[in-house]
């Protein structure tokens, strides 16, 4: 049906295009196109080994086409066309699929098509989008379909229907097969906005998974339904002032195989109650303001324990979280701050496994003089969940931090640039089971060195990285050296560029393993509007002990070569 509402609307959307082209002036149209091939191979030692798989395709082509068309000052019309032969992805839906339904293909996350006409304060949106309407309402998925854009003076007039994954069949395999329920969605959208003044917008959005639409059905996910209405208003003053809030329902079921449930009254003709649907609230909401040199504000943002939506469908719910936030330059502007504070609470509804949690974030750069600069930087991420049939919920937390001194001097003939940074990375993580706690400490060391020849094309580039990583029994070590070098040939026309890296990995008392890692870009110049760039890598990887067999091996090789061309064109004055 949505297909047949896409083709109707394009035919007009041609005519219409064709009677106005008449009208106006001038029209023109630029872009690019291309077409790219990428070959991948692998061997592995000794003969029937499997313990490492390949991970692309061993043949694949994409193809695309971005072109924007101009009919006068009022109306343009670009696409949006990236696609590939086959399905990529190794894990998820589209694992293990050999043959895509049209549909499949259509919506597959390796293709892009797109199609947005827009003659003055009117979009039509056509094929692939990835819409955000408010940060509540939906905004985080892809979704292939027919919509507006609708922009008439102050008002805002939105609206997308279409499908974000198609139903593909559970196969057990091999290759095994995950499968997923066809997913439909719509969202609407009805505001008034002054851009960097103020907004208010009503929103809602609905996604509903169709039971029917896999045979057999996936095993370990359930077809379910959600439904969410916000409202979301901002303000801006001259003086730099601003205040933005939300608040927004959501209703929504977790297995649509659930009975009906007669005793739950929503109120909602958009969705049905089920044994499994549950509605939830939440609210977000800053204020601040803006200068120059200074920014100061506050941010707050609840999530009920059953808030869910199909627009965002990762997103954590039942927590609290509130900061302060900052920017300001000082020192004549030699340093620059970004830092926020705070406090997240998980968990908000179960008192027994409620926590608060610090969320810090700080990145500071500082310019000592012409040669000296610094950079610390630190960020605090993670969240707890309740436990559900675990005795225990999930817990996961990780702290980040950063310094990065840069030194550089230069010559009549040569610029240096030498960065040393060093980062520590400390996550937390409980077992459900047990409840024991586990630390995964990270330090990471990396030295670059970057010469700039004045007189010469050459430029070549060194790093040294030491890694090691410790978690309760194991020990994890690396150390890479790097190297690679760029220059240009044929009067500017090729632009070669090579990489070596070598690393030697220890795993605790087991012997060392070996990388060598080789790589190559070619990247011609063929005239003013055509490029042709080719890709080459070796991947050789050798085993110590710590895996049966012992020593074992695989070299792993990749090409991707392909052209791009791009052209721009006009027609002035037409009769």
């Amino acid at each position: 049906m949505i297909r047949k509402k896409i083709i109707s609307i394009g035919i007009l959307l041609l005519l219409y295009s064709s009677a106005s082209a008449q009208e106006e002036k001038k029209y023109s149209v630029s872009g690019t196109m291309g077409v790219s091939y990428e070959g991948y191979g692998l061997s592995r030692s000794p003969d029937g080994w499997m313990g490492y798989m390949p991970r692309r395709p061993w043949n694949q082509v994409r193809f695309s086409f971005t072109p924007t068309f101009n009919f006068g000052k009022n109306f343009t019309l670009p696409f949006n066309l990236n696609f590939a032969t086959k399905a990529t992805n190794f894990a998820g839906a589209y694992s293990g699929i050999i043959k895509q339904s049209f549909g499949q293909y259509l919506t597959n996350p390796m293709n892009n098509f797109g199609i947005n006409p827009k003659y003055k304060w009117a979009e039509l949106q056509l094929g692939t989008q990835y819409l955000k309407y408010s940060d509540l309402s939906t905004g985080d998925i892809g979704i292939f379909g027919v919509g507006v854009d609708l922009r008439p003076k102050t008002y805002r007039i939105k609206f997308f229907t279409g499908v974000s994954q198609q139903g593909i069949d559970y196969f057990a395999g091999p290759p095994s097969v995950t499968g997923a329920f066809k997913r439909q969605n719509w969202m609407f959208q009805l505001g008034k906005e002054k851009e960097g003044k103020y907004l208010i917008a009503f929103n809602f959005a609905k996604g509903k998974d169709v039971p029917s639409s896999s045979s057999p059905p996936p095993t370990t996910i359930k077809p379910q339904e959600g439904f969410v209405m916000s409202l979301n208003g901002e303000w801006t003053s001259d003086k730099g002032w601003y205040i933005k809030a939300e608040g927004a329902e959501s209703i929504f079921t977790k297995d649509l195989t659930t009975p009906l449930d007669s005793g739950k009254s929503f109120n909602n003709p958009f969705i049905d109650a089920h044994l499994s649907t549950v509605k939830d609230y939440a609210v977000q909401g800053s204020l601040g303001k803006k200068s120059k040199n200074f920014d100061i504000g506050v941010t707050s943002k609840y999530l009920g324990a059953g808030f869910q939506t199909t627009g965002y469908p990762y997103q954590q719910p039942d927590r609290l979280d509130y900061t302060i936030n900052t920017r300001f330059n000082a020192w004549k502007n030699k340093i620059n701050v970004v830092a926020s504070i705070g406090q997240r609470v998980n968990n908000v509804s179960n008192t027994a496994l409620k926590a608060k949690q610090f969320i810090g974030n700080l990145n500071w750069f500082t310019q000592f003089n012409d040669h000296w600069t610094l950079n610390v930087n630190y960020n605090n991420f993670g969240f707890q969940s309740n436990s559900g049939i675990n005795p225990f919920g999930i817990k996961n937390v990780s702290n980040d931090m950063g310094i990065n001194p840069t030194y550089n001097w230069s010559n009549s003939k040569m610029n240096h640039l030498v960065s040393l940074s060093y980062n520590y990375s400390k996550y937390d993580e409980r077992d459900v089971i047990s409840g024991a706690t586990t630390s995964n400490n990270t330090h990471t060391v990396l030295l670059n060195y970057v010469p700039t020849f004045l007189t010469k094309e050459v430029s070549p580039d060194f790093s040294v990285l030491y890694f090691y990583n410790s978690v309760p029994g194991i020990k994890t070590t690396l150390t890479t050296i790097s190297s690679g070098l760029s220059l240009p040939v044929a009067k500017k026309k090729i632009r070669l560029r090579g990489q070596l890296q070598y690393t030697i990995g220890k795993l605790d008392s087991f012997s060392s393993n070996k990388n060598f890692i080789a790589s190559c870009n070619v990247d011609v110049k063929l005239n003013k509007k055509l490029t042709w760039a080719t890709y080459m890598t070796l991947n050789s990887f050798k085993y110590g002990n710590e895996i049966i067999p012992n020593d074992a091996r695989y070299l792993e090789s990749t090409i991707r070569t392909g052209f791009t061309y791009r052209f721009q064109a006009g027609v002035g004055n037409k009769k």
